[in-house]
Order: C-alpha cells, then structure tokens, then sequence
C-alpha cells in the first residue's frame, strides 16, 4: 500500500523558511567575530568573507532581508487567514508535563498534539521576538552616530547589548535545539524541502489533526489505530533515548535561564552606567 504523505508546509513557507535560516546563518557567521573579536577564530571568519568591509556589507543587507522576510511573512498570513491555533494555550502546559512523564517512561501515553505542539510554538514565537528584537536593535546601532541625534546615547548603548546578547541567545536556540529537536531527531528531515511528512510522524506528533483529517477510517501503517505509534526499539533503547533527551532538555534550559541572568545583568548594568 502506497504510503500517506501529509502536506505541512506551503511552497510560500518553505520559501520564507529558507530565506530566514539563510540570512540567520550569514548574521551569526558575520556577527560573532564583532562580538568575540579576540578570539583566533574571528580574524580566520573575518578573512574568509574578504575582510571586515566585507562582513560589515553581507551583514547589514542578510539583516535587511530577514526583516523583509519577516513582515512579509506577518503580512501575508494574515491577509491569508490567521490561525489562532499557534496561540498558546492552557493545554500546552499539560502537554508539556504529559511530554516529560513520557520521556521518563512513567506513562506510555505521549501528548496528542493539535497543528502545533508546545515546543513548534515556543520556537515560532521565540523566533519572532528575537527577529524584533534583533532588526529593532540592528537599525539602530547600523549607524549610531546618526541614531544619537534621536535617541539618547545611553539608548544605543543598551540597543547593542540586546543585539548582541540575544544573537547569542538566538544561535544557542537554534543550532542546538531547533536542530537537534527537529532534525537529529527526525533524521532525515526534509520536510523543510518537499513541505510533506509521514503518516507515522503526523499521527505521533500531530495526533489531534490526524484524527480530524482522517475521520473514522482506518488506513495507514500498521499499528497507526492504536493511541500511540508502536516502537520497535526495545525499552532500554526507549528509556536511553528517552533519558539522554530529557538530560538535553535540561542542559538546554538551563543555558536559557543562564543567558536570560546575563542579559538582565548586563541591561542592568548598562542602565545604571548610562541612564542613571
């Protein structure tokens, strides 16, 4: 029997989420040699894009474009139809608790997800603020000079320790938990690429929706009926996957949290040097 392909993902999002992870890789690959810049590895960076004229030009117009990118996104969905199922939810913290129960092995049952689960859209909305935070902050200390003539220059000053601060909160975000989380974990994903998933993932991960799309039939994987998908590792191999994702998870909030006091400390800092 021919395998179900669920569409996930538009041409029109694919596109978007091409151009954003594009131009986030240039800004993070141009903009850590300006934030660590004694460190070996920025002068070899620097170098390698043709020099820090260079670095500076494919960084402010990468900038330029996922700001495009993101109202164009905003705009179009919108005017498109807006879904208010990304919104977060008081079921999302249920999922949450439900998501760490299963991955301690202390219930079988995984969370039944709707379009959206509770991790997609912290991420989503993450992703937004620090796009806001970033292309706010980055138009600003573009040229501060000229920014000062409207601004207080303890205002810039603080702008380029959010720019900064949050370009490293961003890249921790991104390359260690959207990618691991998304990819390592679905390897290989290329959703991203056709827009389409498997019946299994969209029955595992988007349970709700698959039981909406597919009413009262019974088609599919085998094993698909069933409120959750069946494994085929053994327990052990569920209880160290399991264990060594939770441990991740744990790891990775906690580096939040670490830069989350960093970014206050430092804000703190700024105001009191520059405002008070």
């Amino acid at each position: 029997m021919r395998e179900i392909r669920f569409k996930r993902f538009t041409l029109n999002q694919r596109i978007e989420h091409i151009i954003f992870f594009a131009t986030f890789i240039l800004l993070a690959y141009t903009g850590f040699p300006l934030k660590f810049p004694d460190e070996w590895w920025s002068k070899w960076m620097i170098a390698s894009v043709g020099g820090f004229d260079n670095r500076t030009l494919i960084h402010h117009y990468a900038g330029l474009v996922m700001i495009g990118v993101g109202v164009y996104h905003v705009v179009y969905h919108l005017l498109e139809k807006p879904r208010f199922d990304i919104l977060f939810s008081p079921k999302d913290i249920k999922d949450f608790l439900q998501q760490i129960r299963y991955s301690l092995r202390f219930t079988d049952e995984h969370p039944k997800y709707g379009r959206y689960t509770w991790k997609q859209k912290f991420e989503y909305f993450g992703a937004a603020f620090g796009a806001l935070i970033m292309g706010f902050t980055g138009i600003l200390t573009w040229n501060p000079f000229e920014a000062m003539k409207y601004f207080p220059m303890g205002f810039i000053q603080i702008a380029n320790l959010f720019h900064t601060w949050e370009a490293v909160l961003a890249s921790l975000a991104v390359f260690i938990g959207h990618l691991y989380d998304e990819h390592f974990g679905k390897f290989p994903n290329i959703s991203w690429v056709t827009g389409n998933i498997s019946e299994e993932e969209m029955h595992h991960e988007h349970t709700i929706e698959y039981e909406a799309i597919m009413g009262d039939r019974e088609i599919g994987i085998p094993g698909l009926s069933a409120p959750d998908v069946k494994r085929d590792c053994s327990a052990g191999s569920v209880m160290i996957i399991g264990f060594a994702k939770l441990l991740f998870t744990v790891f990775f909030l906690a580096v939040t949290v670490w830069m989350l006091w960093i970014s206050y400390s430092v804000l703190a800092e700024a105001v009191n040097t520059y405002l008070l």
